[in-house]
């Protein structure tokens, strides 16, 4: 009981959300002009960009989803 853990619990963890607009932002950055520029690309390269979305820290699936207005569903199977 009295040794020492590197058990983590839940509420532990910091949650960093990022708002829409720095979404956004991050977006321009990688080159696009407007947001519904995504859903014109070809499929390999949407799933290239939304998957570096998904990775980044803070960013959720459903805000991805109003965001680029490509289903949940479909940027959760990225």
């Amino acid at each position: 009981m009295n040794e020492p853990t590197t058990d983590e619990c839940l509420d532990d963890k910091e949650r960093i959300s990022l708002s829409e607009q720095e979404v956004i932002d991050y977006l321009r950055n990688l080159g696009m002009e407007s947001v519904s520029e995504i859903q014109r690309y070809e499929k390999a390269q949407r799933d290239e960009v939304l998957g570096k979305l998904k990775e980044v820290q803070g960013v959720t699936i459903r805000q991805l989803a109003r965001i680029t207005g490509i289903s949940k569903s479909v940027i959760d199977r990225i």
